[in-house]
């Protein structure tokens, strides 16, 4: 089902697989075949480029007053996702409290909306620290051990993530890490927010595989957490790529799940997040969803002939087909506002404009 490939062959399999993906959605999907034009639009006009240019670069260099603003549209977007999903209040026994973990947690937006809903809610999170180029924390509490962060690089959690040894020869031997955040807790909504940070300061080795390790290490260490019956989160991009697809389906045997993109915030770009509920870490499909991811993060841990890293496996055309036969229909019905939302912020900038 499933093969190794070099780089080069791995991009042009992945390339190909990626154009019959968007072959489907483009004939069975109006609204996708709109958006194709209107970013293609936007792609060939220098000033959305740059549009886009200075928006990572105030997001890399928010500080002060900026930092304030990131977090405050954070909270925003949680409150609308609430508004939307009603995610923020996850079911819990009568008596208990609310128990949140946060994944890539600062400035802290998302888990300050849900202690507005919640205002009993104990919050854990993990961050990257400030000194390695993350966000500084900005979510306060005035109670005693509400609000408890900790500071570290989530894709080193070796302990979590493989029970074989960390190989010695690796370059950053001595910096992966044996403790496990919170074993032993469950949580009733967690947060997978992490994308990775061009202000991270990290070796060479790890670009190629960096955006992938982090979001395996977000999700590996979401289901060992999660209580059964609990709620996850998680900011993806581009719903209309073969990893997002598989991703929603693995999530679909386990979970009940919609898709939120907001339209107040971050409207024009790909982002959106899924919303699973009723999760059930448990089930067989979520055991074997773990099981791939922690394979996955190995071979992007370690890896290759040098060990610090191995190019993706693919999934192979009959699995692909699968996916689709079994979940295609259903994938469109929760991309489809996704897709909207998109087309709607783009038709309304002038980068997009006929005429160019």
């Amino acid at each position: 089902m499933i093969r190794t490939m070099t780089k080069d062959d791995e991009n042009a399999s992945y390339a190909e697989s990626q154009k019959s993906l968007i072959s489907i959605f483009l004939q069975k999907e109006p609204i996708f075949r709109s958006l194709q034009i209107l970013k293609a639009r936007g792609w060939a006009n220098p000033s959305g480029t740059e549009y886009f240019k200075k928006q990572r670069s105030r997001a890399d260099n928010a500080k002060g007053y900026e930092e304030t603003m990131f977090y405050n549209m954070m909270r925003q977007i949680a409150e609308e996702l609430h508004l939307q999903t009603q995610a923020l209040s996850p079911s819990i026994v009568s008596g208990d409290v609310v128990r949140v973990l946060d994944l890539c947690m600062a400035p802290g937006g998302y888990s300050a909306a849900t202690l507005g809903i919640n205002n009993m809610a104990i919050v854990r999170g993990i961050s990257l620290p400030p000194s390695d180029g993350g966000h500084n924390l900005l979510l306060r509490s005035n109670r005693p051990a509400q609000v408890e962060c900790l500071f570290l690089d989530i894709t080193m959690l070796a302990s979590e993530f493989s029970v074989t040894p960390v190989p010695q020869a690796h370059p950053e031997h001595m910096k992966f890490i044996t403790d496990r955040p919170y074993v032993g807790q469950s949580f009733h909504l967690v947060f997978c927010d992490g994308q990775v940070l061009r202000t991270h300061m990290r070796p060479e080795h790890r670009e190629d595989f960096e955006a992938l390790r982090l979001t395996l290490s977000q999700l590996i260490l979401a289901l060992q957490r999660i209580a059964t019956g609990g709620t996850l989160i998680m900011l993806l991009h581009k719903v209309d790529s073969w990893a997002c697809v598989q991703l929603l389906y693995q999530f679909s045997q386990f979970a009940q799940i919609q898709l939120f993109k907001p339209q107040r915030k971050h409207a024009l770009r790909g982002s959106f997040y899924l919303v699973a509920k009723s999760m059930q870490p448990d089930h067989h499909a979520a055991q074997s969803a773990v099981q791939q991811w922690k394979e996955a993060w190995w071979r992007g841990t370690f890896g290759g002939t040098d060990g610090t890293g191995l190019t993706k496996q693919l999934i192979s055309p009959d699995a692909m087909q699968k996916i689709l036969d079994e979940f295609g229909d259903n994938f469109i019905e929760l991309a489809r506002p996704v897709w909207q939302i998109q087309l709607d912020a783009l038709s309304k900038q002038s980068f997009t404009k006929d005429g160019l």
